[in-house]
């Protein structure tokens, strides 16, 4: 009898060892694995868009943050542009970890921690589904290491919107099948991944769920006007807490650059031989100058590399398991990687013309975003059908293996593709060893899966589940090169430029640095191999948003929404048959420009206007010939501004007049300074116009005026006048509104349904 209960007692399920608490520690220690110098402070992220756009604008949010400023307006970037309206993570409440410790490590750790919120939500959703705790560890495993989350540590929002992903699923199940709490709880998580600010991931997630939502009407266990009612309060929750975000940046959407058009604008399309990279992930990939691999005509992800092992597992999952969420799964997983392709797939063209949302992915390889989401949980489905098929273990054992060998059967024939019709920048000695490696982690782990699947020793099998833990982090930290490069973190340190230089940049108000078109692109194609020596040059030439970490205003930006009129203006400089003239350059107070030949190198421009100037004379014309004026070599930005047309009608102003002004004082969001004028006259500013800025002469409300088509003029009476100018957003505030309201309703909520259970209890 002793001898029966200990053998049970060896074969029971590992549930109770894969404990959160456990999980939780492993999925540490594989990322410390991967990562190393990163986790313990030593080295930064820096490579692409971490580099130049996250981290400066992280940064720039922290130093407005510790200045007592919330920062609505970038005054630095593209002549001034809206910040916290663009849809990232200004609004994110757990933006308070990078803005409360030292950069850059806190920026680090917040992306490690949502990785980390993201593989424990795939965990316990995994294991809800499977009720198996090792299913629901490797799901956790899964959803952190792959390509594609690996790639999106480049966008830290982006791997906010993937860390709450599984745990709106989680949530929002509960809350139809139970109501109450998981409601308001799912409405506050929704809300969260909306606040992350990267739409395409949040409309994939929700398009997921629907799905999910209409199997549970199909079904008919869940009263279907109950749950019908509890989604829409989701939703209504989401948007409520999130109105502090969302009204500000459809506000500015309607300002813009991104016209009707541009979402049907297609790039970066997956490959039509792109489904090969799912096995073999170097194939027909070229190498930078820098070290990572990218795909012929797709760079935004590099990688979508989800473990071979993985997804052998996750394809015999969707043949083998009859169960209905793991058909949804299937469905999705064929639906992502056809729509990845594009108007090459077909599917996704036609799909436009009835779902116009799905424009929104104007990058369609970003529909494998969702491959984090779907392939864990099959995977979670195969290992849980393994472990508990034990009348036909053998049956398994010998599906795992047909299928193991067709896949290191269809990498042969990859292998032979690429080597009989080569791309012009492929490497066949890098692609086949990259292969090899591929196919032996790919046959260790499915090794390691059916020897599991025979053991019944508890203590072997779970050093057998650690040691296959061990291959799944060798085989996705090796499968591409330097995915994710990291630096020392000084070279994120701010003041570096006045350091190289001699002397900091102009002064906020008093002049702007201008980087000449040649310099953007040679910057942007830059040939240095060595990344340090590399994103040095890009921190000397200021370019993309780096300006921010030096405090230097500069005439354009890295802004992924621009006011539409300065957007205009901007085309005038850096169009490609386009060359700015003095005169535009002097009104935009270009103190600074690259020197030619070498954009580490910056030199005096002389006779340039500040931002603040006075004194034009009136023109008053159309957009269009406004535009022409501006670009035309004999525009004179000290004798005249242009207005449009239907501003004659508020301005007295007819001709030039000599005015007098004291240095401005410049903030994130406030202008003001003092004028002398014999008789009215037009006081200019350099900075972008856009609605939420107010003017006020001597604390009375003032006309501002569009002037020379994209920025700011206010006419002052004669005398001494005090002009200040702040930005004032009304959506802004109807979205504080809103947001505190809905929070208030939600904690009078949960109390309430807290209040309720412990009646009931």
């Amino acid at each position: 009898m002793m001898l029966r209960d200990e053998l049970a007692k060896k074969s029971e399920p590992t549930l109770e060892w894969f404990t959160p608490l456990r999980v939780a520690f492993v999925l540490v220690a594989l990322l410390f694995g991967a990562f190393p110098k990163v986790m313990a402070g030593l080295e930064t992220f820096f490579y692409r868009d971490y580099g130049v756009l996250a981290y400066p604008c992280a940064y720039f949010q922290r130093e407005c943050f510790w200045k007592g400023e919330w920062p609505l307006w970038n005054p630095l970037s593209n002549c001034g542009v809206p910040f916290a309206a663009q849809w990232g993570t200004a609004w994110y409440p757990f933006s308070l970890v990078y803005l409360v410790f030292p950069l850059p490590w806190s920026l680090s750790y917040f992306c490690f921690a949502h990785l980390l919120l993201g593989g424990m939500g795939m965990y316990m959703l995994a294991r809800r589904w499977t009720g198996d705790g090792w299913a629901g560890c490797l799901a956790g495993v899964a959803f952190i290491f792959n390509g594609v989350t690996f790639s999106c540590l480049l966008w830290p929002n982006y791997t906010v919107a993937l860390g709450w992903m599984p745990w709106l699923v989680w949530w929002i199940e509960r809350s139809w099948r139970e109501g109450g709490r998981p409601v308001v709880v799912s409405g506050v998580v929704a809300a969260l991944q909306l606040l992350s600010g990267v739409p395409e991931l949040v409309v994939l997630t929700w398009l997921f769920v629907g799905t999910l939502a209409i199997r549970e009407l199909v079904r008919g266990e869940v009263v279907r006007m109950a749950l019908i009612r509890r989604l829409l309060t989701v939703v209504v929750i989401a948007a409520g807490l999130a109105a502090v975000q969302l009204l500000p940046f459809f506000d500015l959407l309607t300002h813009s650059q991104r016209d009707s058009g541009f979402a049907t604008q297609e790039k970066w399309a997956m490959p039509g031989w792109g489904w090969a990279n799912l096995l073999v992930p170097l194939f027909h990939c070229f190498e930078t100058y820098q070290g990572p691999f990218f795909q012929y005509g797709q760079e935004f992800l590099s990688s979508y590399y989800p473990g071979a092992a993985f997804f052998v597992m996750a394809l015999w999952a969707a043949w083998r398991v009859r169960e209905g969420r793991v058909w949804v799964l299937t469905a999705w997983l064929v639906a992502v990687l056809v729509l990845a392709l594009g108007e090459i797939g077909v599917v996704f063209g036609w799909l436009k013309g009835f779902l116009p949302l799905l424009g929104i992915a104007r990058y369609p390889v970003k529909f494998v975003l969702l491959l984090v989401l779907v392939l864990p949980l099959l995977v979670a489905f195969a290992v849980k059908r393994i472990s508990s098929d034990r009348a036909t273990r053998g049956g398994v054992v010998r599906e795992l293996t047909i299928f193991g060998v067709t896949a290191l059967v269809l990498m042969g024939m990859i292998l032979w593709f690429a080597r009989m019709f080569p791309f012009p920048l492929d490497q066949w000695e890098v692609t086949w060893r990259n292969a090899a490696g591929r196919a032996f982690f790919m046959a260790a782990i499915l090794a390691l899966v059916m020897w599991l699947a025979r053991e019944t020793d508890r203590r072997h099998k779970l050093a057998g589940q650690l040691a296959m833990l061990g291959l799944i982090l060798a085989d996705v930290s090796t499968h591409t090169v330097r995915q994710n490069p990291s630096f020392d973190t000084r070279l994120l340190a701010p003041g570096l430029w006045a350091t190289q230089n001699g002397a900091p940049p102009p002064q906020l108000g008093a002049g702007r640095v201008y980087i000449t078109p040649e310099a953007e692109r040679g910057v942007l194609g830059s040939t240095v191999r060595d990344n340090q020596s590399d994103f040095l040059g890009r921190r000397l030439a200021l370019w993309s948003n780096l300006n921010l970490l030096d405090g230097a205003p500069k005439v354009n930006g890295a802004a992924t929404l621009q006011l539409r009129e300065q957007k205009q203006v901007e085309q005038l400089i850096y169009g490609a048959t386009n060359r700015a003239h003095a005169g535009l350059l002097d009104f935009l107070s270009a103190a600074k420009v690259t020197a030619p030949g070498n954009p580490t190198e910056w030199l005096d421009r002389t006779n340039y206007l500040t931002v603040v100037s006075a004194g034009q004379k009136p023109i008053f014309e159309t957009a269009a010939k406004t535009l022409d004026a501006l670009a035309a070599s004999d525009f004179d930005p000290r004798a005249v501004v242009y207005l449009p047309s239907e501003a004659r009608d508020f301005v007295s102003v007819s001709n030039g007049t000599r005015v007098r002004i004291l240095p401005p004082r410049f903030t994130a969001q406030v202008v003001e300074f003092d004028t002398e004028a014999p008789a009215p006259a037009l006081v200019v500013v350099a900075q972008t116009f856009y609605h939420p800025w107010k003017a006020t002469i001597d604390g009375r409300p003032a006309t501002l005026l569009r002037a020379n088509h994209a920025f700011q003029a206010v006419e002052v009476p004669a005398g001494r006048h005090r002009v200040t100018l702040v930005y004032r957003d009304r959506k802004l505030l109807w979205g504080m509104a809103i947001s505190a309201g809905t929070m208030v309703v939600c904690l009078v909520a949960l109390r309430r349904f807290r209040t309720k259970t412990a009646v009931a209890g």
